[in-house]
């Protein structure tokens, strides 16, 4: 969320005097519709009601509310810097963002800050920098833990994971990070939606990630997203952008992985497991209702890719070559009879399977529906 252009509004020094009652009919109105023009303008009209509080300035939101929040979590907030060897040429380096969770040393961040990564070193607030130890990854859900000494952190707060189910569209929402190495910047905006499924880097989409208009920019991955009792409730990790040119580059949405994944994976992240989630092998979309009225086919997923080799093309799925009305290939509408009408969906039952895990799906094909079991395979490296 950005203020710019704002000012505070100043009220006149004195009253005017007061008109004749046809006087005040006649400027009234375009007083009034130049009030309202300019409320709007400023983004002040409804501000109240809202729950932004004023500061006597003016302000949409509580500044000393933020400014205590960021005072408060940003000594566990650090910059994760990474090198990697190159044969003898100049290291490659790179920088994101995470926070501490526990008194005993544990950082989290995104698995696409550290996956390269040879040497790890993390920035604290007070300027220190220390080496820092490789745990855990899962680079489905793009999630990572490192491990400094706890002698480290000594007197420093950890960050409280919130319950990421309780989190609500308008709620605030503040980012700290290192956005393009600045140490320690905030952003705050709202949670602008919930339960989305933006794709990882691995082209697979992670459930249930939260949507804000905070500003992320290169540097924040990894960093906690923050709501007003200064909890995480996310980690920072995807920032998507129109695919329509250099022109609408400022107009994009950041994405934070859920606290909720985070809290259900750590304790298989902090042992030092490489978490591999289960891998059908397929590409595809949702059929919607104007692809469903259009070619007959029930709500699912449409396959327009199946890897070979892979468990999907063991078993036999056949995926759309186009979207012609006489081409034929397959539609997912259930797993082990729960019904999916999306990637998410898919992905979200599958998270609760483990490779080596046998599944049944429903498929459409040739206008009727058929049972085809798989056995999952670990998500390829």
């Amino acid at each position: 969320m950005e203020f710019r252009g704002y000012e505070p509004y100043q009220p006149p020094a004195e009253a005017p005097a007061q008109p004749t009652a046809s006087t005040t009919r006649t400027i009234l109105w375009p007083m009034l519709a130049m009030g309202i023009a300019a409320g709007f303008a400023l983004g002040l009209i409804f501000a109240s009601p809202l729950g932004w509080s004023s500061n006597g300035g003016g302000s949409l939101y509580d500044e000393d509310l933020v400014t205590e929040l960021f005072e408060q979590a940003a000594p566990a907030v650090v910059e994760i810097n990474v090198s990697r060897d190159r044969a003898g040429r100049i290291p490659a380096v790179g920088s994101g963002s995470g926070f501490l969770i526990d008194a005993e040393g544990h950082i989290i961040t995104n698995q696409h800050v550290v996956s390269v990564a040879d040497d790890l070193y993390v920035r604290f607030a007070d300027g220190r920098e220390v080496a820092a130890k490789r745990l855990g990854t899962s680079a489905a859900d793009d999630l990572a833990v490192l491990k400094v000494d706890a002698a480290e952190v000594q007197g420093i707060e950890p960050l409280v994971l919130a319950d990421s189910s309780d989190v609500r569209a308008g709620e605030l929402a503040v980012a700290i990070g290192s956005p393009f190495r600045q140490f320690n910047s905030i952003t705050i905006g709202i949670v602008s939606g919930t339960g989305r499924g933006p794709a990882s880097i691995l082209r697979r989409p992670i459930p249930d990630m939260i949507q804000t208009d905070a500003a992320l920019n290169p540097g924040n991955s990894g960093g906690p997203l923050l709501n007003a009792e200064g909890d995480a409730i996310g980690v920072a990790s995807a920032v998507r952008t129109p695919d329509m040119g250099n022109s609408l580059a400022d107009f994009r949405i950041g994405f934070a992985v859920p606290s909720n994944t985070v809290r259900d994976l750590l304790p298989r992240l902090m042992s030092g497991e490489d978490v591999r989630r289960p891998w059908i092998g397929i590409a595809g979309g949702d059929v919607t209702k104007e692809l469903s009225d259009a070619r007959g086919l029930p709500r699912g997923i449409m396959l327009t890719q199946v890897v070979v080799p892979s468990p999907a093309s063991l078993a036999g799925l056949d995926a759309f070559r186009t979207v012609s009305a006489q081409d034929r290939g397959d539609v997912i509408t259930a797993i082990d009879g729960t019904p999916v009408e999306s990637m998410e969906d898919m992905v979200s039952y599958l998270n609760g399977k483990a490779p080596g895990d046998e599944i049944e799906l429903s498929v459409f094909r040739d206008r009727k529906t058929i049972e085809i079991s798989l056995i999952l395979d670990p998500w390829p490296n």
